[in-house]
């Protein structure tokens, strides 16, 4: 859906997904090659980027080393996607036309302040946008539509969320009320829904019962909706909370109303062809987890085990209804990703790899698609996850060296035991400063400490600090170390095999 940003703006989103998704400098060549524009172009964003959203971010330029993106500790560069998509005319016009469907063009026209050919040109860039997901829009009058009705719904649920979140409210519905609906049906049906998961029911819910009250119902109603209302009489129950939260609209829903309320709603219980295609989807989340356990050598909850079991069932079921990239402009999963990557180096490529070949079993896009969501969303449902690798992953060897005597070391050697504690095993120097260095009983060690350059040993082991090492100091021995404790000697193989 980028492209119902004007040109400059998706050059802009573009850049910022590129810079973002660096660890450090990228040189202009190759945003210049990748955003297909001139390096003159992408200095002149770079400088639009920062002078518009200064307090979100600052981009470094160097002629050495490129480009390079920092963010503020006190915003969220999410906030930056969400106001670029509420800017946009088109992004405008989409939303506008879901509230006020069968409206003509000289509506549009005078509400939004757009000329016929402005129209026009946007109507047709959202209609190809559209098309990517299976939906339509018709411009004689104006409305949304699609084969699936299901699916504009879901597209819809996901746009809103995207742009909205949780702390705003975009429908004319009571949002305690659908959420008080929200959390009833999590708990009658044991969805163990997650509070992300509860977000988007309850703004599915809230697109299902205005997409009704416009007259848009689904028309093609499989059997297995009908089982399930059937199976589950008592859903009925909740019918007069749906109706409260409807009152406010102050219309009439249409004939079978509820029935296609429930269908729409209750996709993940009823979206599977047969009992054996669950179950098989089931079997390979257990295996995963396995797979993952196994290899990182870690234990898991029961809980946590039936979480991710239960995901893994959620993104099949919802890949079957809307089997296309659900984000409009910002790829939240991408973001959050990235530091999973980096952190959990051995967890993202025993993930990854588990993804690939139950991917090739099943012939469904498990990697391609959801690997983000997937890490993601297994960060979060394995209780302890970090506590439990990090309880893996070996101590750094450090021998700590001074020109100021063993006193000193010593000294050196208690402010690193303060502030890295069983991350490190500590040595101290044995021989006098004054007395030739010789590399300690022999032993190679994986950092070598001092406040002097160590002619002997490789320069990239030898860290220098101050007398009385500085914050800076401190910084830069926690990311050498946590980095050298990222990855075992061990687990190399099993990534290079």
């Amino acid at each position: 859906m980028e492209r119902l940003l004007s040109p400059s703006m998706h050059r802009r989103v573009l850049l910022l997904n590129l810079l973002s998704s660096s660890n450090g400098w990228i040189t202009s060549d190759y945003l210049a090659e990748k955003i297909e524009c001139s390096k003159k172009t992408i200095m002149l964003d770079c400088q639009y980027v920062e002078d518009r959203w200064s307090d979100y971010l600052t981009i470094e330029t160097s002629r050495k080393h490129g480009i390079r993106l920092i963010t503020s500790p006190h915003k969220s560069i999410h906030e930056i996607y969400n106001e670029i998509i509420q800017e946009s005319n088109a992004f405008t016009l989409l939303e506008s036309i879901f509230f006020q469907p069968n409206k003509q063009a000289a509506y549009w026209e005078q509400k939004l302040f757009l000329s016929n050919s402005s129209l026009y040109r946007l109507s047709k860039v959202i209609g190809t946008a559209l098309k990517d997901r299976n939906i339509q829009m018709d411009r004689s009058p104006y409305f949304v539509h699609g084969k699936d009705e299901r699916q504009v719904r879901y597209f819809f649920t996901s746009y809103f969320i995207e742009v909205y979140g949780i702390r705003d409210w975009p429908f004319q519905l009571d949002r305690k009320k659908v959420f008080n609906l929200t959390n009833k049906i999590n708990q009658k049906f044991n969805l163990e829904l997650n509070d992300s998961q509860i977000v988007h029911l309850a703004y599915s819910i809230a697109v299902t019962i205005i997409r009704e009250r416009q007259g848009f119902l689904i028309q093609s109603k499989k059997d297995p909706m009908n089982i399930f209302v059937k199976r589950t009489t008592d859903v009925k129950k909740y019918q007069s909370d749906i109706e409260e939260i409807a009152e406010p609209l102050d219309v009439v829903l249409p004939d079978n109303w509820y029935e296609d309320f429930c269908y729409s709603i209750f996709w993940w219980d009823f979206g599977w062809d047969n009992e054996q295609e669950k179950q098989n989807v089931i079997h390979q989340a257990e295996s995963l987890i396995d797979t993952v356990k196994n290899a990182l050598s870690i234990s898991i909850s029961e809980q946590s085990r039936f979480s991710i079991v239960h995901l893994i069932e959620y993104i099949y079921a919802k890949h079957k209804l809307f089997p296309y990239k659900q984000f409009m402009v910002y790829d939240r999963y991408l973001y959050s990703s990235k530091a999973i990557k980096q952190n959990f180096i051995v967890f993202t490529a025993v993930v990854t790899k588990a993804l690939s070949v139950i991917e090739m079993k099943m012939k469904f896009p498990w990697k391609t698609m959801y690997l983000n969501s997937i890490l993601h969303e297994m960060a979060i449902r394995w209780e302890n996850l970090s506590k439990l690798t990090d309880e893996m992953r070996h101590q750094v060897s450090v021998l700590v060296l001074s020109d100021l005597g063993k006193e000193h070391a010593q000294l050196l050697s208690s402010v690193l035991k303060d502030n890295f504690q069983n991350k490190i095993l500590l040595s101290v120097q044995e021989n006098h400063f004054y007395n030739e260095f010789t590399n300690q009983s022999s032993q190679d060690y994986d950092l070598y400490v001092s406040n002097y350059t160590i002619e002997e040993i490789d320069s990239e082991v030898n860290m220098i600090v101050e007398d009385i090492p500085s914050f800076k100091n401190l910084t830069d021995l926690r990311k050498y170390i946590d980095n050298r404790r990222l990855v075992l000697p061990k687990d190399i193989a099993y990534l290079n095999g």
